[in-house]
C-alpha cells in the first residue's frame, strides 16, 4: 500500500503502529545486556534513549516513512541472526500481528519447493533454519531431513566445481 493512498485515519493507525514497533525494538535493545556497548565515546543506553525521543518527534510530525525505515533498520540484525524470540517479544509487547521473518520463511519454502540450493546466501538461510528447527519444540525431524539433504547436495556440487 502506497503511503499517498492512506486516508487520515489509516495514516494515524500506521503512525501509531510503527511508533510502537520502533519503541518496542529499542526497549528490546535496552533490556538485552548482550547488545550493550559502553565506551568513552559511545553508550548504547543513551543512544537508544535518544532514539526513543526522536521516534516520538517523528510520530508527532507524521513522518511515517521515517518510522518504517527505522523499524526496518533496527530489526535487520534480528532477521539476519534468526532471533525468533525477538518476533514473539514484539507481538507480546505491541499486540500487533507482525512477522519480521515472513520473507525469510517464504525464501525457505521456495527453496524446498525448488529442491535445490544455488547460492551461498541460500545455503546460509537453510543452515540457519536447521539450527532454529533443532532448538524448537517439537523438533520437526522431517523438515530438518529435507533441509539437510539440500545442504549436503549443495556442498557436494560446490566441491566438484573447480574454483576460479
Amino acid at each position: 500500500m502506497k503511503e499517498g493512498k492512506l486516508n487520515k485515519d489509516e495514516k494515524q493507525a500506521e503512525l501509531s503502529k510503527y511508533r510502537d514497533l520502533v519503541l518496542a525494538t529499542l526497549d528490546y535493545y535496552l533490556d538485552n545486556k548482550g547488545l550493550q556497548i559502553k565506551t568513552a565515546d559511545f553508550d548504547t543506553q543513551e543512544h537508544y534513549k535518544g532514539l526513543k525521543i526522536q521516534t516520538e518527534e517523528h510520530y508527532q510530525k507524521g513522518r511515517l516513512t521515517r518510522l518504517k525505515q527505522w523499524f526496518r533498520d533496527l530489526t535487520e540484525m534480528q532477521v539476519e541472526t534468526g532471533d525468533l524470540k525477538f518476533n514473539k517479544y514484539l507481538q507480546d509487547k505491541t499486540k500487533y500481528d507482525i512477522d519480521i521473518f515472513k520473507s525469510y520463511f517464504q525464501r525457505i519454502d521456495k527453496l524446498i519447493e525448488k529442491g535445490k540450493i544455488t547460492t551461498d546466501n541460500q545455503f546460509y538461510d537453510i543452515n540457519m533454519m536447521v539450527d532454529q528447527l533443532c532448538q524448537t519444540e517439537p523438533v520437526d525431524n522431517e523438515k530438518i531431513g529435507i533441509l539437510n539433504k539440500l545442504l549436503s547436495e549443495y556442498e557436494q556440487r560446490k566441491r566438484r566445481k573447480p574454483t576460479a
